[in-house]
């Protein structure tokens, strides 16, 4: 990863009117969208079948079932890794008997930030962020002006 802050995504340039002047990329997409959400594979528990299931319906405009079916395994491996984790330091409690008796932290909860730190890069990897989109030149998101409204309530008069 390069060091330094992250890029500024385009839309936040755009929303505060480019300041540098600098040319934004337009939003282009070059792959083709999946028609359909690959199977889960059966590794996956519950947590990890229903991430599944969200980050290719999300992400099903610019994810490739060819080259990112392994990231996605692993990120929705990683949810159910940490679903199992919460659900134990939710049965032990927060605070448990250290070594020599003494009150401390579930041990779980610093591997619960280990994981949740290796999905946010999973997730960062997939396109998932408005900075990586950003550098993808995929998505903006932007609100839909009046005349955008105005458009789309003429365009569901005709076809309907």
């Amino acid at each position: 990863m390069p060091a330094g802050r992250p890029p500024t995504p385009t839309e936040r340039k755009r929303r505060t009117g480019n300041p540098g002047k600098r040319q934004l990329p337009e939003p282009v997409v070059q792959l083709a969208a999946v028609a359909a959400i690959p199977a889960a594979p059966g590794t996956l528990g519950e947590a990890g079948r229903t991430a599944w299931d969200r980050l290719w319906t999300a992400g099903q405009a610019w994810l490739s079932p060819t080259t990112d079916l392994d990231v996605l395994t692993r990120l929705c491996e990683a949810h159910d890794e940490r679903e199992a984790m919460r659900d134990q330091v939710a049965a032990d409690g927060y605070m448990v008997p250290g070594s020599m008796g003494q009150m401390r932290a579930h041990p779980l909860l610093s591997e619960i930030r280990a994981v949740e730190s290796q999905i946010t890069k999973y997730e960062s990897l997939c396109g998932f962020t408005p900075t990586d989109r950003a550098r993808l030149g995929y998505a903006e998101v932007r609100r839909a002006s009046k005349l955008d409204e105005l458009i789309a309530r003429r365009q569901q008069r005709g076809s309907g």
